[in-house]
């Protein structure tokens, strides 16, 4: 019986695991985090090595409504996110990589960590199949050592949306 628990026990532990600590590198002079309603159109860039083969490009500058909270109701609308901006006189490209927790390989596309302008890398629930409870990260990769060195990472606890029925519904009142 004992042979039959623990691999159960296992098995359920990351998906009831806290987010672990943000991680910058000393290239990051700031790393914020947090969560918006992202109601609005936007516009698209392509992004072949993401599940919808685009990744979403505001229109205008955006807020986090929530800053620093990494706790989010899985519902259609919402956005976690990170934003970073790099230590003085850098700009360099990086890949961004979003893991799910029911996916092995993550989302990925490139960006850019500029010392001018903090750049903004979210996560837009668009699908129902999106919704996944779970440890959510986003991830950036200097793009000029092919990924190789990590720059940031920040994850999310995604929930059931009925476990914070507050964001959910001033997003809703929103769109």
């Amino acid at each position: 019986m004992r042979a039959l628990i623990l691999p159960v026990i296992l098995a359920v532990t990351p998906a009831l695991a806290d987010p672990g600590p943000p991680f910058a590198a000393s290239v990051v002079a700031q790393l914020d985090w947090g969560i918006f309603c992202s109601g609005e159109a936007m516009d698209r860039a392509a992004a072949p090595d993401t599940d919808s083969g685009f990744i979403h490009v505001p229109r205008r500058s955006l807020s986090f409504h929530w800053p620093g909270v990494r706790r989010v109701p899985a519902a259609l609308g919402l956005a976690f996110g990170v934003e970073a901006l790099a230590q003085p006189g850098m700009v360099q490209p990086v890949e961004i990589r979003v893991f799910h927790p029911d996916r092995p390989l993550p989302e990925r596309w490139d960006s850019t960590l500029s010392d001018t302008a903090a750049s903004l890398v979210f996560f837009r629930f668009d699908r129902a199949d999106e919704l996944t409870p779970g440890i959510w990260a986003i991830e950036a990769h200097d793009g000029a050592d092919d990924g190789a060195s990590l720059l940031y990472r920040v994850e999310f606890e995604i929930v059931p949306a009925e476990a914070l029925p507050e964001m959910v519904h001033a997003c809703e009142a929103t769109a």
